[in-house]
């Protein structure tokens, strides 16, 4: 008996608080889809896409809910930090998700907060969220985070019929899914051909 009661707990233990099994969430700079090494930022980049696959992993393995329900979105957030040297401008929404969602449009430093909503539920899938315009200057790199020193009631996540975690629909980078992807780091001049003979004969 007293057995059975611990394989119960351990059971129960496992069933209640398991977080999604990930989603994935990327910026693609070149407009191929993806997140590589070729994703760099660079003076001539206007814009950035922001991707999320709500039912793939970053190694493609298929993303599930742990309660069951189809894992859709109704709206999204996300938080870009830059390393500096990039300034943000308008976003373009490719969802029709006509709701700002409150704080959103952001922009405190290098931070730039987005969150959009809709009363209508997309199905499980890969979708290009939008463009963010921005300006370059120098030699930056940007990232996906999870929460912003900005305000405590931004973070990156997307809202679904999957409770999550903590049984608010919304599922969040950090808690319930942790697969992200920024752009690439730059290509030093050293280790380009022009860099490489400049520093061979010097300036």
């Amino acid at each position: 008996m007293k057995n059975c009661l611990l394989i119960c707990v351990a059971v129960l233990g496992l069933a209640v608080g398991v977080p999604a099994s990930a989603q994935y969430m990327w910026i693609d700079v070149n407009g191929d889809g993806m997140c590589t090494s070729d994703d760099a930022l660079s003076a001539g980049t206007t814009s950035v896409d922001i991707w999320l696959s709500t039912n793939m992993n970053l190694d493609t393995s298929e993303a599930f809910c742990p309660t069951g329900q189809e894992l859709t979105m109704n709206s999204y957030t996300f938080i870009l930090r830059s390393s500096g040297g990039v300034t943000y401008g308008a976003w373009s929404d490719l969802q029709g998700f006509g709701t700002n969602l409150y704080p959103g449009n952001t922009i405190a430093g290098n931070d730039r907060w987005i969150g959009r909503g809709s009363g209508s539920q997309l199905p499980a899938g890969t979708y290009k969220l939008g463009s963010q315009a921005i300006t370059v200057t120098g030699s930056p790199q940007l990232e996906i985070v999870s929460s912003t020193s900005a305000t405590n009631q931004a973070f990156t996540s997307f809202g679904s019929l999957c409770p999550g975690a903590l049984g608010t629909n919304t599922m969040k980078l950090g808690t319930d899914w942790f697969d992200v992807c920024g752009t690439a780091a730059p290509t030093s001049v050293t280790e380009t051909t022009w860099g490489k003979i400049k520093a061979l004969y010097g300036n």
